[in-house]
């Protein structure tokens, strides 16, 4: 009775709108062990899940081959009509599974739940369900609540151990060809093919190519990286797609200056949709790609941070390179050597300073206390450093004599800057400044005064006295006109009464012009307005200025330099009229002319004309040299036997020079050029050998070869007459030179330009022969007693240093010295150059860019 009750019971529970809560309670609710009720709420979900999981297995299976056939990129292999319909079919069967599963599907309720727990524990009799039971009469007997009482516990203590068995679906029942795990095993397949496009190929799925972007359309990606102009580096190319060799990502890290710009291209990739656009994975950041039509999109960056460069769409990755910015250093400037000082008081300097990339200003900074001056050094050798960077070298020459703090101790300091305008200083290095000294008694006596008032310019008026009581004995000073009137000016501003120290610097200026115009006739302010022409044309070939420029500049440092010249030779005059002794000159060497001067100016002329813009700095570094130590004088009295191995000495270095024009002429023939046009020298001039005075002219081509072979016949004749022997090379050059004629003679320019490079070597290491016997002849081997060997300006020659990375020879200034070797690399180097051009096999491109690169030289 209570059992059918019970289940009268449960029946209205099924009915009610709450199953889990009963009806009609008779007695307080029995309370269930804490075990019980956890147990029932597990079966309740048990029961959920498995009619759940049967109602969307359906659905579930038509999802799984919409992702297999998405992951497989078939709806792309159709036209966009075939895509719509294929996406129909998916929508109307997902929706049918939905309807079919979801129809029979009922929320599980308590007393199916106790049955559950029942069945699965093993307990007979059901005493989970009728623990639940309640009484039909006797509610107020107490003898029948008792025994209900009784009743419930006997049901309680016959629970025991309670357990859940899984979840069963039933879908082994309903499926039982298990085309539910077809359907799985072909999303796996197509997860996997898919790769890291997985979701971009779920969108293109859900979109129809409506665009006409093409079915199974390659995803290709290119980025170029382009280093910062300053760095010189090429650009760097990186690409991605099916069929790029390029790997998403590489082990190594491409090293990658520090704010190089990426662009980055992406054909393939979707621009709307869930996916699009794509984005740009750099600089720790994610960017959005700028959509330019239906398939293609960029990005630009400016990389800064990160070790990755990506591409994303949607959830994926699609490409990626991993990076390493390379940060840009400081520059690192050093002297070379000590600063020295010249014979005039100029300050020598060899300088260099590494970057990365190069050093764009270099200063000498010269500080006394709180007071810095500055100046620009020229750079004119830079090469890469062999530890990487690059290294620049230099030399220069800074009067500072003019100076007030000439004399004095101050702090020289280089001072670097790069593209980045990073500054990079050397150490301080402590001297005192060069002071020049003045012999001529008035000269001294205005440097002396000009001090004085450097030093306190309220001294104005006792300056201004003494300049005035000097100017009025001209005799005392030749009666110098200009230095009469440099006085005069100098002693009437200083003696104004409203004198400023701001009106101090013109007229110490105007001092030390007078004092060096009564001391060495103006010299030294013609070399002082050669300095500073030379100076604006060093930063003009430096900035890289128009050719216009540089020839007026060029013009203009010639008559400085003749002015100069010329005003030398009038101080020479000066000083043999008044019967001054003069300083004799070394014999060793050649002697320079106001004319081989000019020569070196023209070089750096055509130099910079050529595009040789590196060059031409350092022959004008060298030019600047030589006028720095350049002497005017007498020379040596020397036997006539020494006049004479000297004059052989001074002809064997000017044919050198001859063959080394004839071998320029072939090189120009090579290239198409005329002959001897380019340097402006007629055939007359190239024939003859300077000084010689014999008249023998020759042309160019086979005649000036077959010339300058017969002038060396004649020198190899006096050089035998007078040692007994031919300096060592001189017979093999003789060799060369007759097969360079035969050579021209067919003509064949490749021939000639080798023996003619061949003739030069020989005639190199003749000189070299040659001026060793001189040097026996004239009893000037460096010993005891002797005279230290002397260069041709009269300064002691110094030990030449190797340099180690490229094999040339360097002076103490860092001043390269090629080898004879450099012309035949450098024809080598030509060779091929022409020959990749002339090669039909390489691209035209290449061939185009080969002959524009030709064509300068």
């Amino acid at each position: 009775m209570a059992e059918g009750a019970g289940n009268r019971q449960q029946s209205t529970d099924v009915a009610g709108p709450n199953p889990l809560r009963r009806s009609q309670p008779q007695l307080p609710a029995f309370h269930l062990p804490l075990r019980v009720t956890l147990m029932i709420d597990c079966a309740w979900l048990v029961l959920l899940a498995e009619r759940v999981a049967a109602a969307l297995a359906p659905a579930v299976a038509v999802i799984l081959l919409f992702l297999a056939a998405a992951w497989l990129d078939l709806p792309r292999q159709l036209p966009p009509w075939g895509h719509v319909a294929l996406l129909a079919v998916f929508v109307a069967g997902f929706l049918y599974a939905l309807y079919r599963g979801g129809r029979h599907f009922a929320w599980p309720d308590r007393p199916g739940a106790l049955r559950r727990l029942e069945h699965d524990s093993g307990l007979d009799h059901r005493p989970l369900t009728h623990i639940d039971d309640t009484r039909v009469g006797g509610q107020d007997d107490p003898a029948t609540a008792s025994l209900w009482q009784r009743h419930r516990q006997r049901l309680l203590a016959a629970i025991g151990r309670l357990d859940l068995a899984w979840p069963d679906t039933g879908l082994a029942r309903r499926d039982p060809l298990a085309l539910r795990h077809g359907a799985l095993l072909l999303a796996v397949i197509g997860l996997v093919l898919a790769g890291d496009g997985w979701f971009r190929r779920i969108d293109q799925a859900l979109l129809p190519d409506f665009a006409g972007t093409g079915a199974g359309a390659e995803v290709v990606i290119e980025a170029w990286i382009t280093p910062p102009d300053y760095t010189g580096l090429p650009p760097i190319s990186l690409s991605h797609g099916q069929q790029s060799q390029t790997a998403a990502a590489s082990d190594a890290p491409l090293p990658v200056p520090a704010g190089s710009r990426l662009l980055i291209q992406a054909q393939g990739l979707p621009t709307s949709g869930l996916s699009g656009p794509a984005s740009l994975r750099a600089n720790d950041t994610t960017i959005a790609f700028d959509v330019l039509d239906a398939s293609t999109q960029r990005a630009e960056a400016v990389l800064s941070a990160g070790d990755r460069i990506g591409v994303g769409s949607g959830f994926g990755t699609v490409a990626e390179w991993a990076v390493r910015l390379v940060p840009d250093l400081a520059p690192d400037p050093d002297f070379t050597a000590a600063p020295g000082v010249t014979e005039r008081g100029v300050l020598r300097l060899g300088y260099a300073a590494r970057d990365d990339y190069g050093v764009t200003d270099l200063r000498l900074v010269v500080s006394r206390g709180a007071e810095n001056i500055e100046f620009k050094l020229p750079l004119s050798q830079v090469a890469d450093a062999p530890d990487g960077g690059r290294l620049a070298r230099g030399a220069a020459y800074q009067d500072l004599t003019a100076h007030p703090w000439a004399g004095l101790d101050v702090e020289l300091r280089l001072v670097a800057r790069d593209a980045l305008e990073q500054i990079g200083a050397s150490a301080p290095l402590a001297m005192a400044l060069p002071e020049r000294k003045f012999f001529h008694p008035v000269a001294r006596a205005i440097v002396e005064e000009r001090k004085r008032l450097a030093a306190d310019w309220r001294e104005h008026r006792s300056v201004a006295r003494t300049l005035m009581n000097l100017k009025e004995q001209p005799e005392t000073y030749d009666k110098n006109i200009a230095a009469f009137m440099g006085m005069d000016v100098a002693a009437r501003h200083l003696a104004r009464q409203q004198f400023a120290p701001s009106q101090l610097p013109p007229v110490l200026q105007l001092m030390w012009d007078t004092a060096l115009d009564i001391e060495d006739g103006g010299t030294s302010i013609a070399l002082q307005e050669f300095r500073r022409l030379q100076q604006e044309l060093m930063e003009a070939l430096e900035r890289g200025a128009s050719d216009q420029e540089i020839e007026r500049l060029m013009n203009q440092v010639q008559e400085a330099m003749n002015r100069y010249m010329q005003d030398m030779m009038r101080q020479l005059e000066r000083a043999m009229e008044n019967g001054i002794p003069l300083q004799r000159l070394s014999p060793n060497g050649l002697q320079l002319s106001q004319r081989d001067l000019n020569q070196m100016l023209n070089d750096a002329r055509r130099m910079a004309q050529s595009g040789a813009k590196d060059s031409a700095q350092q022959m004008l570094e060298q030019l600047q040299r030589l006028m720095e130590n350049l002497q005017a004088g007498a020379p040596m009295i020397m036997s006539p036997e020494s006049r004479q191995a000297q004059q052989m000495t001074n002809d064997l270095a000017r044919l050198m020079q001859r063959q080394q024009e004839l071998l320029q002429q072939s090189f120009d023939a090579q290239r198409g050029q005329q002959p001897g046009q380019q340097d402006g020298m007629g055939e007359g001039e190239m024939g003859r050998m300077p000084g010689e005075g014999r008249g023998s002219g020759s042309g160019s081509g086979a005649l000036g070869q077959e010339q300058l072979r017969r002038d060396l016949g004649d020198l190899m004749r006096q050089f035998g007459n007078m040692f007994g022997d031919l300096p060592q090379g001189m017979g093999a050059a003789e060799q060369a030179m007759r097969r360079a004629v035969e050579a021209l003679n067919k003509p064949d320019f490749d021939g000639a330009a080798d023996a003619q490079n061949e003739a030069l070597n020989q005639l190199q290491q003749g000189l070299q022969a040659a001026q060793q016997m001189l040097q026996r002849q004239m009893g000037a081997q460096p010993g005891p007693g002797r005279r230290e060997q002397m260069d041709p300006l009269g300064r002691a020659v110094t030990r030449q240093e190797d340099d180690s990375a490229g094999g040339n020879t360097t002076d103490g200034f860092g001043v390269d010295i090629p080898e004879a070797g450099a012309l035949e690399r450098a024809r080598q180097i030509f060779e091929e150059l022409r020959n990749r051009r002339n090669d039909p096999s390489r691209p035209k491109q290449e061939r185009d860019y080969l002959d524009r690169l030709l064509k300068q030289f």
